[in-house]
Formats: structure tokens, C-alpha cells, sequence
């Protein structure tokens, strides 16, 4: 069996043998995390906003009824809190409100859209228009989820915490898918497909104008791009473009004026005015650019690079001014850091905002090595030095072969090895399965769920949890029990008081 497996192995060619290699070990590299899922339990803000549409659920089990509660509470918060209306809503959707069975789903989803959109975007661009091949426009892709997923800035917010994940990473996924049918829009010959990549796109543009800030200016920024180079090119599609444009921004207007942004920027420290946000996230941008430009991203660039060249030089585009779409895409990921700066100043920023940041600029590391190996590819053929470098590069290639694999592999090795457990998702997972902290995690969530489910007890103790692994929730609850979370646990559960008990 194992002999018939090298065979066939063998008969591939590099780029096939390496999409392989690179498919399975990001498959293998989600299985901890789906096993997780099963042990994680909801908590905080999944309780705040959820609380409404559970209630009706267990009382109705109608799910007009439930929607109805979500929009409510969208238009709640809209004049208390926070303008999003589209995370609000669907925040006020977790799979908990159904059943604390289902919690499960918010990994599935997480990984399932984040997935699918850089998938999808990655097909659009070299398909539609740069011809890869199949298997190395699979292996960039996989490239970019694992560097996505397997160094998040906290993974826990990114794949685990359903209203963290929901508001950033699911928002997130939302503008890829949202770029991949703008991109599509123009290379599709049929009039129906034209209609539903435009239908996908309004509707995609009205759920990110009411997402998280940085999904919600970064958005139109890319779209303004993308309109200016249609226009430079004389693309009379263009023009097409301003419908989810119009959309987005609308959207963005009725969120950025909600009158519960007032309340919640009243309470923030040290707000910025705008041009100073601007100012500073441009020195924001180096150093994230510096911390993010890690060991893992260098492997995969100089892992993909010998088999990226050859199919560079077989492609008839020119790639001009790498300069100018490397300074644009600095220019985005700045942009990235002006809501955090312009509503909190230097104070902080959450990592899940810094999450959505660091996949932006994976994803663009990648279209810019790509951007410009491919100009540099165009110069050769340009000089005429096209079949000699072409041929050298193959003959090195067929040389090295071995070398180059157990090289990667020996750098692969090394990171994985040397690598702090608790920075990388898989591996955490991995720990807190093995040694049982999971378990024990989901069966103190079990045994709180038991108490505050008693029948005939308005007033409930409950004890905090023992262990909890670095990618679950605390589920943080207060000795106070005017607390918010407190309150929200106490309304979910449908009792008056809940004290929480620090025996750990």
C-alpha cells in the first residue's frame, strides 16, 4: 500500500506534489481546532446580546419571532451602544440562543467562511486573471489560511469566542467573498451570472457597512481602488461598481451615526481627532508590519517562490510600478489602525481588531510576492533573458530538488518544534486536549449550567472555573452582582441575582 501511495506520488509533478503536501497539513492542522469546538461553552457579550432572541426562542420556538427579537435588538443598541446593525444582528443570532449544544458551530463558521472567502478570492484573481494552475493557486491559498489561522494575534477571539470572531473575522470573510464577485462581475459572459455577482455584492456591501469599523472604512477604500483602475483602463463596467459602493457607504453612514457611538466614545479615554488617527497609523502600520513579518512568513515565501517563477514567466502580463502597489497596500493596512487610534488613542488595541489586521496583510504580503516576482519575471522576458533564466531555474530545480525538500521540511521541523505552543492555535488545542484541560473546562461549564437551570432557585452561586485553556472563554463572571455579564447569565437563565464564587 505504502509503495502504491509513492508511486503515485511520484508521478505528479512538483507543483502537484506540493499542493498535496500543503493540503494535508493544513487539513491536519484544523483537526484540533474542530475537536476543541465541542468543549467550548458561550460567554460575556454572547450572553449580552443573545440574551433577547433566547428568551423568545424558549418561550415560542418561532423563528419569525426570534428574528424579530434580533432586529430589536439591533435598533437597542443602535441608540445605546453601538451603530453596527449588521454584527449586532446576527450577534444576536448565536448558535447558544438555540441550544448550548450548538456552540460548537461558531468554529465551523469561523474557519468555514474565513476558508471559503480567501479561497474563492484567490480563484477569482488567478483564474480569471492570471492563469495558474490549479495545484499552485491551491498552495498559495493554503499558505495564506495557515499563516491566518495558525498565528492569529489571539486565537480565541479569532475562531472560539462567537461575538469576537463574529464581529471581526466573520465580517472579515464577508469583504473577501465581497471582492471576489466584484472581481468576477467583469470576466463572466453570461448576463444572469453578471446580475448575481452584482445581487452578492450589494448585499455583501450592506452587511460590511454595518460591521466592525475597520472592515467598514477599509471596504470602500479597496472599492474606490478597484474603481480608479477601471477607470484608468477605460472599463465601462465600471460604473457598475458605484452601486455597491452607494450601498456600503450608506450603510456605513447609518452605522458610523448611531447615537450609541456618542454614549461609547464618551467613555473611551483618549480619543484622536482625524488627522492625527491618520498621522499615527502610519507609524502604527511599521511596527505591526515588523511584529507580523515572522519566520512562519518567510517560509512559506521563499517555500512557494521556486514554483511561482516558472509560472510567472508563461503569463503575458506585464505587472507594472511593483513600487506603487506595494505602497498602496502599506497605505491599506494603515487605514487598518485609524478607527482603533481615531476612538481610542494610544490606549489600546483589542487583539481581535488586530486579528481581521494580520490576515489583511498575509493576504496582501502574498498578492504583492506574487505582484512582483511576476515584474521581475517581465523584465527578464523583456531583456531577452527569458529561456536562459527559465532553463536555469528548471535544471536547478530538478538538481535541488531533494535539497530544497529536506531543507523546508528540516525548517518546518524546527519551527513547529521550537514554537511557543500557546502562540500557535493547533498546537494549544492540541495541549489543552491532551492533558485533559478541555475536559475539565466543559465539565465546570456543565455543572454551571446545572445550577443556574434548577428549577424553584431564583437566587444562584456559582463557582469560577479551575482550568481554562488559552483558546476558550473564562467566562468571567463577578462577585458583583450588578455586574453586566452577571445580569445577562442571570436574564438568559431567567433568574434575579447571580453571584459568582472564587473557590479556585
Amino acid at each position: 500500500m505504502i509503495i502504491c501511495l509513492k508511486n503515485w506520488f511520484r508521478k505528479h509533478s512538483a507543483t502537484d506534489r506540493l499542493c498535496l503536501i500543503m493540503g494535508t497539513v493544513f487539513i491536519i492542522s484544523l483537526l484540533p481546532l474542530i475537536t476543541l469546538s465541542f468543549y467550548s461553552h458561550p460567554a460575556g457579550d454572547d450572553y449580552v446580546f443573545g440574551a433577547s432572541a433566547h428568551l423568545v426562542w424558549s418561550e415560542t420556538h418561532s423563528l419569525f419571532q426570534t428574528l424579530k427579537a434580533a432586529v430589536q435588538t439591533v435598533v437597542d443598541y443602535y441608540y445605546s451602544w453601538q451603530g453596527t446593525y449588521a454584527s449586532i444582528f446576527f450577534m444576536a443570532l448565536q448558535p447558544a440562543v438555540f441550544s448550548q449544544r450548538l456552540y460548537f458551530l461558531t468554529t465551523f463558521l469561523m474557519l468555514g467562511m474565513l476558508t471559503g472567502g480567501t479561497l474563492f478570492l484567490i480563484k477569482i484573481i488567478f483564474t480569471r486573471y492570471l492563469h495558474f494552475p490549479l495545484s499552485l493557486r491551491l498552495s498559495l491559498s493554503f499558505a495564506v489560511l495557515i499563516l491566518c489561522i495558525q498565528t492569529p494575534e489571539e486565537g480565541k477571539s479569532a475562531f472560539f469566542w462567537y461575538n469576537g470572531a463574529l464581529h471581526y473575522v466573520f465580517m472579515h470573510s464577508c469583504m473577501l467573498f465581497l471582492f471576489a464577485f466584484l472581481l468576477m462581475f467583469p470576466k463572466t459572459s453570461y448576463k444572469s451570472a453578471k446580475i448575481g455577482c452584482l445581487l452578492a455584492s450589494c448585499i455583501l456591501s450592506f452587511i460590511t457597512g454595518g460591521s466592525n469599523f475597520v472592515t467598514a472604512l477599509i471596504t470602500p477604500v479597496l472599492i474606490l481602488i478597484l474603481l480608479f483602475f477601471c477607470l484608468l483602463a477605460r472599463k465601462k463596467y465600471a460604473i457598475f461598481y458605484f452601486l455597491p459602493l452607494t450601498i456600503h457607504l450608506t450603510g456605513f453612514v447609518i452605522s458610523v451615526t448611531a447615537p450609541g457611538n456618542t454614549v461609547r466614545m464618551a467613555m473611551q479615554a483618549a480619543p484622536m481627532n482625524a488627522i492625527e488617527a491618520i498621522y499615527y497609523s502610519f507609524i502604527y502600520a511599521v511596527k505591526g508590519i515588523g511584529e507580523w513579518t515572522s519566520l512562519y512568513l518567510f517560509f512559506f515565501a521563499f517555500l512557494l517562490l521556486p514554483f511561482l517563477l516558472p509560472a510567472l514567466f508563461k503569463t503575458d502580463f506585464d505587472f507594472p510600478m511593483p513600487g506603487v502597489a506595494a505602497a498602496l497596500s502599506f497605505c491599506v493596512i494603515s487605514a487598518t489602525y485609524t478607527p482603533s487610534l481615531y476612538s481610542m488613542g494610544h490606549v489600546y488595541i483589542f487583539e481581535r481588531t488586530l486579528n481581521i489586521m494580520r490576515m489583511l496583510f498575509y493576504l496582501l504580503f502574498f498578492l504583492n510576492l506574487v505582484y512582483t516576482t511576476g515584474w521581475l519575471t517581465a523584465k527578464c522576458k523583456k531583456y531577452g533573458c527569458e529561456k536562459t533564466i527559465f532553463n536555469f531555474l528548471m535544471e536547478l530545480r530538478r538538481h535541488c530538488a531533494a535539497s530544497f525538500a529536506i531543507g523546508m521540511t528540516a525548517f518546518f521541523l524546527g519551527l513547529l518544534v521550537f514554537s511557543d505552543k500557546d502562540k500557535i492555535p493547533a498546537l494549544s488545542a492540541t495541549d489543552s486536549l491532551v492533558k485533559g484541560y478541555a475536559k475539565s473546562y466543559h465539565e465546570e461549564s456543565l455543572y454551571r449550567i446545572t445550577l443556574l437551570t434548577m428549577e424553584g432557585v431564583d437566587e444562584v452561586w456559582v463557582p469560577n472555573l479551575s482550568v481554562v485553556p488559552p483558546l476558550l472563554d473564562e467566562q468571567y463572571l463577578s462577585s458583583d452582582t450588578t455586574d453586566y455579564r452577571n445580569q445577562a447569565v442571570a436574564k438568559w437563565f431567567g433568574i434575579s441575582i447571580l453571584h459568582m464564587s472564587e473557590i479556585y
